[in-house]
């Protein structure tokens, strides 16, 4: 009964994930994330990966507020295991080398809890 109810709760945030990528451009600060191209444009373009692109989105919807570090795992990578949590640590230092040309933007961590998108308001 327990695997059955941790399998429909991945399937409700595929659900959000797809929902969250509708929406076809995301702005943060200086930066304009198009979808459909998996493009983080700023000036100049730079193609994301699909793991990229799904966290940043999940980062930009929750813009200001706590992601929650097992959440994002569910939703990104489907899986909270070990080795996935050090992959999505990997993506966010990824992430935040791509944000260094907007200083108002900036990606912290919250010990024990997740993430925060910064972006000013």
């Amino acid at each position: 009964m327990k695997i059955e109810k941790e399998k429909k709760v991945v399937r409700e945030d595929n659900e959000e994930m797809s929902l969250l990528l509708k929406v076809p451009i995301y702005k943060i600060g200086t930066y304009t994330i198009d979808i459909q191209k998996r493009m983080l444009i700023r000036g100049d373009s730079k193609k994301l990966t699909i793991k990229e692109l799904n966290l940043l989105v999940l980062l930009a919807a929750n813009a200001n507020k706590l992601l929650d570090r097992k959440y994002a795992l569910k939703v990104v990578w489907k899986d909270d295991n070990y080795y996935n949590a050090r992959s999505m640590d990997v993506y966010i230092c990824k992430l935040r080398k791509l944000l260094l040309g907007d200083s108002e933007v900036i990606i912290i961590n919250i010990h024990g809890k997740g993430y925060k998108l910064i972006i000013p308001e």
